[in-house]
């Protein structure tokens, strides 16, 4: 009888094998009978992180493509531009194992939801990042970064903190503020227990995502980390609801001068949507926008001080612009200051190269689709690299090095247009990418200009949970100018 079992066994991993062979690619080193590449989610978060970069490593030397396997299941990872252009732009779908592990935490949004709600989502939020929208922000993004910079005057002189809670707690106050017009910041003690709640949901995610056992429902639900993950949920969804609340309670006080226009910011024109959108739409793409809105900007500015204080040059340097450009006085930023700021705005670039909070994305393959060096067969998960596109060897033999100045000299940079991904590419990029740039461009001014940062990158370690965050070694030192 057991016999029987385990060649049945045995004749169905052959079948499934065949039918998920998807060609002759490099696999990478470590593959195990059954077990495939397991090995690749093992170790903690930081280890995980070093495997990622192997893995895309991997694949630049060997053609832009190559697969790892989870179990029998074939995966591919792509690293060259133009195919992760390719990949992105043609296929839409994100793979339904994050749709699954996400969907108590962020339902049906922008963010990981099908493609039919997608594209009717998206077409109706657009107007809402348009750039007269943006522009209105600009008062609240200098208040924010003026709250940031007196609230940081207690560790001025003190020596190294851990500045990464400070600027997530700011970014996530300027988001209800500019995307919802709410203002959370008299809440301090449960603004910190929503941003806790948010990293211990990430990581519970990564975490089942590293154990295969736990993608069983019935296993996951009676673990321990399913509760936790319940109670954070709840926690992050509280935020949401409060801010809808607050919203709701002062809705008809809104000045509706121009109630014509589409052009209003993200949860008012959420608002007015409702026959087109359900309640339960309206609070998972607020649910999105709060979490992607908080997530990537605060990490990029966190990586960003810490090279800035690294490299005491560069520093200088952005001071330097800073001074031309908005004087001596201690007057806000306007939005046409803003495109006068290059060299600060290549420090940006420049970090999130170097240093990527989002450093992969996932598409399924829905039909067979030829790159480069290999065809992609349809119904196959993709992984895509944008750590490995940022880092790919076109950048030149100073690619692993923090470089602002390459931004400002055509001839340094890749040929390719495609070779800057930090957004994603097509249709179904970042939809926030120029309100990034212009809130963090604006708390970079109010920090430097008020004080002197150090830390030491080369100490920092990186841990992956989905996103990129340091994991110790990150800490800054600030005095006053």
């Amino acid at each position: 009888m057991w016999l029987l079992v385990i060649a049945a066994i045995l004749c169905l991993y052959v079948y499934l094998w065949l039918r998920m062979y998807p060609g002759n690619l490099p696999v990478y080193p470590g593959r195990l009978p059954l077990l495939g590449n397991i090995s690749l989610f093992w170790g903690s978060t930081i280890e995980v992180w070093e495997k990622i970069k192997k893995v895309s490593k991997f694949s630049t030397e060997n053609g832009d493509v190559v697969m790892f396997y989870l179990g029998i299941i074939p995966i591919y990872v792509i690293t060259d531009p133009d195919d992760c252009s390719k990949v992105m732009s043609s296929s839409l779908h994100r793979p339904g194992i994050m749709k699954k592990f996400s969907r108590e935490f962020l339902g049906n949004g922008l963010l990981v939801g099908p493609v039919s709600v997608w594209k009717e989502h998206r077409k109706l939020i657009n107007p809402t990042f348009n750039q007269q929208v943006l522009d209105s922000f600009i008062v609240i993004f200098n208040t924010q970064s003026r709250r940031l910079v007196e609230r940081w005057k207690s560790y001025a002189g003190m020596g190294p903190f851990d500045h990464q809670l400070c600027l997530e707690k700011n970014t996530l106050e300027t988001v209800c503020l500019t995307t919802a017009g709410i203002d959370i910041t008299d809440q301090n003690e449960f603004n910190e227990e929503c941003l806790m709640a948010y990293r211990t949901v990430l990581s519970s995610l990564m975490d089942r995502g590293r154990n295969p056992l736990l993608y069983i429902n019935c296993i996951y639900n009676m673990s321990n980390l399913k509760k936790d993950e319940d109670r954070n949920i709840k926690i992050t969804h509280d935020l949401t609801n409060l801010v809808l609340k607050r919203k709701r309670e002062g809705y008809k006080e809104i000045d509706n001068n121009n109630s014509d226009s589409m052009f209003k910011p993200f949860l008012h024109r959420l608002l007015e949507l409702t026959s087109k959108l359900s309640e339960q739409d309206i609070r998972e793409e607020m649910n999105n926008i709060i979490l992607t809105g908080f997530e990537t900007s605060s990490g990029v500015l966190l990586f960003c001080l810490l090279l800035i204080g690294t490299y005491p040059d560069v520093q200088e340097k952005c001071l330097k612009e800073i001074n031309e450009v908005l004087g001596e006085l201690d007057r806000d930023v306007t939005k046409e200051d803003l495109s006068q700021l290059k060299y600060l705005e290549a420090v940006l670039k420049e970090t999130m190269r170097l240093c990527p909070v989002v450093p992969m994305t996932g598409r399924i393959i829905t039909e067979d689709m030829q790159l480069k060096n290999a065809v992609l067969r349809k119904g196959h998960l993709c992984v895509v690299s944008l750590y490995g596109v940022l880092n790919h060897p076109m950048w030149g033999k100073d690619v692993n090095e923090f470089s602002p100045d390459r931004w400002l000299d055509p001839t340094r940079l890749p040929q390719n247009p495609n070779a800057y991904g930090v957004f994603g590419y097509g249709r179904r990029n970042c939809i926030g990418k120029v309100y990034a740039m212009m809130t963090m461009k604006v708390t970079l001014v109010h920090i430097l200009r008020a004080y002197r940062v150090s830390g030491q990158y080369h100490q920092m370690r990186i841990k992956n949970q989905g996103i990129n965050k340091p994991a110790d070694g990150h800490h800054i030192s600030i005095n006053y100018r």
